[in-house]
C-alpha cells in the first residue's frame, strides 16, 4: 500500500478509528505489535514498516552521520507516509490515531504538521521535534500525548518539553510526561498505561 509493507491486526468490524503503529530505527512492523495490541482499547491496529533499510531493520527516514535529522529525507518520506494515511481512512471513516516510537514518533509529528486532517490524534513516545527551529502551523485543538524519558541517552532533557511547547503554541491539546525511563519503553508499564488511558478517551 503506497509502497509500504502494512499488516492489519485486531477487530476491524467495530468501526472505531484504527491505531497506526510506527516503529523506531532498526525495527520493523512487528516491533510494536505487542505494545499496540495492549493499548489499542479494542481498536484495530495497522502496523507499518518504514521504507528505509537501517541497521538490522528499517526506519521511516534517514539520519545524518552525527545522528541529527536528515530534514530533506524526512520531508520527502513524510509525503510518502501522508499518501499512505490517505488510503487508510476511507471516505466517511474517522481518520486513524498515530502511535509512534523514536524515529516513528518523529515521522508521526512531521505528518501532523504536514496534514493534520489525515489523523485524529497521536501518541509520540521518545519524540524529537521535526522542525526544532520553526513555528508550527495552526493545529486547532489536535490532541497529542508526548512521553519522554528522563534518562534517555538519545535525547536532550528539554526535547520533550520543547516539542510540547511548540504544539501548544500551535493550538494543539497537549498532554506531556517525562517518565523515569531511558530511550526504551518503561519497564514498569507506564508508557503502556498512559497510552492506553489516552487512547481510551478518544472517540
Amino acid at each position: 500500500m503506497s509502497g509500504f509493507h502494512v499488516v492489519r491486526s485486531g477487530d476491524a468490524a467495530r468501526r472505531l478509528a484504527p491505531v497506526v503503529l510506527l516503529h523506531g530505527s532498526g525495527g520493523s512492523e512487528e516491533s510494536l505489535r505487542r505494545f499496540g495490541l495492549g493499548v489499542a482499547a479494542g481498536r484495530p491496529c495497522i502496523l507499518v514498516r518504514g521504507r528505509v533499510p537501517w541497521e538490522e531493520g528499517f526506519a521511516f527516514f534517514r539520519r545524518n552521520p552525527d545522528r541529527t535529522l536528515d530534514s530533506a529525507d524526512l520531508t520527502a518520506r513524510c509525503v510518502e507516509f501522508c499518501g499512505l494515511l490517505r488510503r487508510l481512512a476511507p471516505a466517511g471513516d474517522r481518520p486513524p490515531l498515530l502511535v509512534g516510537y523514536s524515529n516513528g514518533a518523529v515521522m508521526a509529528a512531521a505528518a501532523i504538521l504536514a496534514a493534520p486532517a489525515l489523523s485524529s490524534g497521536a501518541v509520540l513516545l521518545r519524540p524529537l521535534s521535526p522542525r526544532p527551529a520553526e513555528r508550527f502551523p495552526a493545529l486547532g485543538g489536535y490532541p497529542v500525548l508526548l512521553l519522554g524519558g528522563a534518562t534517555d541517552a538519545r535525547r536532550h532533557p528539554v526535547d520533550t518539553p520543547a516539542l510540547a511547547e511548540q504544539f501548544r503554541q500551535a493550538g494543539a491539546r497537549v498532554t506531556a510526561r517525562v517518565l523515569p525511563a531511558g530511550h526504551g519503553l518503561d519497564r514498569t508499564g507506564a508508557d503502556r498505561r498512559l497510552t492506553r488511558e489516552w487512547l481510551g478517551r478518544r472517540p
